[in-house]
């Protein structure tokens, strides 16, 4: 008779033996496996805020995506390229959480207005443009803003008198009003004074909803490609490896679409449907687009407008314009529509909202969303807002997609808007993250700088460039460099449903990286001047270095 002891102990005793050779056999095995691309490094920033998250010394990437890491770079894989940092510092490819690339790449082929501080350096501009370009029978550009002249009233058609050859359209910096000669408002019929819904035509400027007045010239398909390209480009030059782009036609994304099927285009986009009808309609008849590298899944309307050009909807009127309390761009009733709209196919919502008294008004839509879903509604900029609306951030289904630069571009002026009260409640993204634990970052391009870097500055030191102000404006709501970090990475990859597939450094994800010559994380902080991008990686390719 055989011993029963040995008969059922004996398996168990053999796999015991057995575990730590498979142990060795797995970890052999991939540091056997040869991979694509292996990144070695002392300086790997994962962003984890869990106690025991393990340091990083080496990333192997196969077919695109994070296949393992390791702290022992005794135990790092084979791969058939190896990125070796040195002193440079890696982190998950940075994320701009709201930005327009359309819009941007336009800006690269027409008058460039950013950066004037006067009327006539305007004008100035104008006339090198049409001297280069004597074909063109249209004039566009933008970045105008008369907060930054000496004279800080809006310009007029008359200003542009001496091109009354051509047809001028010049929007201002924020998007919310363009200025235009005679020769357009005579094309469009547009009178001074006229009565519009969410907008108010001036003597040559049109706010808001005045803007759609004038059809512009439309640009060839040929033209979007080639300007899109240079986009990508510039947007990989910055270190930027994904975005949500805040607003698109739906021939918008199928041109973008066609052109990542192409392989032409490599950087991961959230693309809003814009708020139209024609847009809303044809994906409500096609369905939802959910790749790799495209999801188009949410929805981007407008509340009110700007407040550098007093469309921002207030509670109280502004303070350097009594009785003029904004533009409501959309009723309540519009909005809980499209609320339920979304809410029906299965979108996200994303709504702009600036001023206390739109801000308010989302707040309370949103609030009564439902707890349990997951749905992830986004208040786009959320710039003023009073203490007590704070709370509402605490939803679970309230997300924040803010701004940093818009505080330290609008803080020369925006108290004269504002009051000395009221800007206190202004810019308050530490309230924010404090309610609702994560806020999705972005840059708003063309609007501000395509630069992350500007982002991160901006929401740590709450200066401007020039290291002004001293202290920082309203320091009180800076945000620390792992939570900007983080805003700019995992938060901006949540705020769009993709936390699965870039954001952070795990595995399966996108192999997205961004190389900076700083430790954004050191003790002793670096000056924006002095840190730049080293290298920006798309799944696990050097795409600029």
């Amino acid at each position: 008779m055989r011993n029963i002891t040995h008969t059922f102990l004996s398996p168990f005793v053999h796999n015991l033996l057995l575990l730590p050779l498979l142990v060795l056999i797995s970890c052999s095995s991939q540091q056997d496996q040869t991979f694509d691309v292996v990144i070695k490094g002392d300086n790997i920033h994962h962003l984890d805020t869990t106690v025991d998250a393990q340091s990083i010394r080496w990333i192997a990437v196969k077919d695109g995506r994070i296949k393992g890491f390791g702290s022992q770079l005794s135990n790092a894989p084979k791969g058939k390229k190896e990125i070796l940092l040195g002193d440079d510092h890696l982190y998950p490819g940075f994320i701009d959480a709201h930005g327009h690339i359309f819009g941007y790449a336009e800006t690269l082929h027409t008058v460039s207005l950013f950066g004037t501080q006067s009327l006539e350096e305007c004008l100035e501009r104008i006339r090198d443009f049409k001297a280069e370009h004597p074909e063109k029978e249209w004039i566009i550009g933008r970045g105008w803003d008369q907060n930054d002249w000496t004279n800080t009233s809006y310009p007029t058609v008359e200003d542009l008198e001496e091109f009354e050859d051509k047809k001028i359209y010049l929007t201002r910096i924020d998007g919310h009003a363009a200025w235009v000669n005679q020769e357009v408002m005579d094309a469009f019929d547009i009178e001074v004074g006229a009565a519009i819904d969410g907008g108010t035509v001036l003597n040559g400027v049109l706010v808001d909803r005045a803007e759609e007045l004038v059809e512009l010239p439309k640009y060839t398909t040929a033209f979007w490609r080639m300007a899109l390209l240079q986009t990508q480009d510039s947007l990989v030059k910055y270190g930027i490896t994904a975005l949500t782009d805040a607003g698109l036609h739906y021939d918008q994304i199928l041109l973008l679409d066609s052109m990542i099927d192409e392989g032409a285009w490599k950087i991961a986009v959230n693309a809003m449907i814009s708020n139209t009808e024609e847009d809303l309609s044809y994906f409500e008849a096609h369905g939802p687009v959910e790749k790799s590298l495209l999801r188009v899944k949410s929805v981007k309307a407008y509340l009110d407008g700007a407040l550098g050009s007093r469309g921002a909807l207030l509670r109280d009127p502004y303070h350097d314009l009594p009785q003029h309390y904004g533009l409501p761009l959309l009723s309540v009733a519009q909005l809980d529509t499209l609320r339920n709209r979304c809410l029906d196919q299965g979108w996200q919502l994303c709504v702009h909202a600036i001023g206390d008294s739109a801000h308010h008004v989302l707040l309370q839509s949103f609030d009564a969303l439902d707890r349990t879903a997951d749905l992830r509604f986004r208040v786009e900029h959320a710039q003023i807002m009073t203490p007590e609306d704070s709370a509402y951030y605490a939803h679970p289904n309230i997300v924040a997609s803010v701004q940093p630069t818009h505080a330290t571009s609008d803080m020369y002026w925006a108290h004269e808007r504002l009051g000395p009260h009221r800007i206190t409640h202004a810019y308050s993204y530490k309230r924010i993250l404090n309610a609702s634990k994560r806020v999705a970052l972005g840059t708003d391009f063309p609007i501000e700088h395509i630069d992350p870097l500007a982002t991160y500055f901006s929401a740590t030191t709450r200066k401007d460039k020039a290291n002004w102000p001293e202290g920082g404006f309203m320091k009180s709501q800076a945000l620390s460099p792992l939570q900007t970090l983080r805003g700019m990475t995992v938060d901006a990859a949540y705020s769009a449903f993709s936390e699965h597939e870039y954001g952070s450094i795990a595995k399966g994800q996108l192999a997205n990286f961004t190389v900076l010559n700083q430790d954004l994380l050191a003790n002793n902080q670096p000056q924006q001047n002095e840190t730049t991008v080293v290298q920006t990686l798309l799944s696990g390719r050097v795409v600029y270095q």
